[in-house]
């Protein structure tokens, strides 16, 4: 009795571990193709453009308006690094034609929706 109360927690465990197993190689083969790549590269450049010129346009105005606060702007930068770091990792997939991670791509893309709601559309309206 006291072996079955002890292979019983045992055999619970490799059951997860082969589930995990499951789950891992799931997220680690999701790919996409090389067209979807290109077109978050792009999305990536045009946010990274934007938010080039917000900053300068932050760093110049004086005073600061509140737009321009440095919450926002440090998230702004955060954003762009995370960005960049994401295209430079999913070029090669562009270059050789091959179908990139996914996880990767979801990462530029999910950067590209932060620029979007960090950076104000029309500053100078207020609501």
């Amino acid at each position: 009795m006291k072996k079955l109360l002890l292979v019983i927690p045992l055999a619970l465990s490799l059951g997860a571990c082969a589930s995990l197993q499951t789950a891992w190689d799931v997220v680690t083969s999701a790919t996409v193709s090389p067209t979807q790549i290109i077109v978050a590269a792009n999305a990536f450049d045009a946010g990274e453009a934007s938010a080039t010129q917000y900053l300068l346009y932050c760093k110049q105005a004086s005073p600061a308006p509140s737009y321009c606060a440095l919450n926002t702007r440090q998230a702004v930068v955060s954003a762009v690094r995370a960005g960049r770091i994401a295209r430079n990792q999913l070029e090669p997939y562009i270059v050789s034609g091959t179908a990139g991670p996914s996880a990767i791509y979801n990462a530029l893309v999910a950067t590209v929706t932060s620029l979007q709601t960090q950076i104000p559309t029309n500053p100078g309206v207020s609501k």
